[in-house]
């Protein structure tokens, strides 16, 4: 039960420090000219911004490590769906042209996995060290008998 609760908590986390930073980065796409850049800003960043920073706190950093290695990867199987899905679309219509894409991102993503395993920035995942041993107790002689 309390690892539920555990898994539950995190999930809370990470969602008012995504709806957090989607506020800050949607102000500042207000700011910026072209409107059209705006919502390149809103979701994907900052929920991935908030997601690290709340796994850090949780899990710590091989977690973090291994998160950020799975979004580098996924961003490259977007990146590809993207450029694959106009194409697509035009030449097969919204669903087939869609699940296609789709197809296409598994794919990449699959082959980023295999051909990748550390990540696209090749960081290595550290073992989390053992802990150092802790030095024997001092045994203290009994302090000598008070005379009154």
């Amino acid at each position: 039960m309390g690892e539920v609760t555990d898994q539950t908590v995190e999930v809370v986390l990470k969602a008012l420090a995504g709806g957090v930073f989607v506020l800050a980065f949607a102000a500042l796409a207000e700011m910026l000219t072209p409107k059209r850049l705006a919502g390149v800003f809103c979701a994907g960043p900052s929920v991935a911004l908030a997601s690290l920073i709340v796994t850090a706190g949780i899990a710590g950093v091989p977690d973090v490590l291994a998160s950020a290695r799975g979004m580098q990867i996924g961003a490259v199987g977007f990146t590809f769906y993207c450029l694959i899905a106009g194409p697509l679309l035009r030449r097969w219509g919204a669903w087939r042209g869609a699940l296609a894409a789709l197809a296409v991102w598994g794919v990449v993503a699959a082959a980023g996995y295999t051909l990748a395993p550390q990540g696209l920035l090749g960081v290595r995942i550290p073992a989390v060290p053992a802990p150092l041993p802790q030095p024997a107790a001092l045994e203290l002689p009994p302090p000598p008998a008070r005379l009154s």
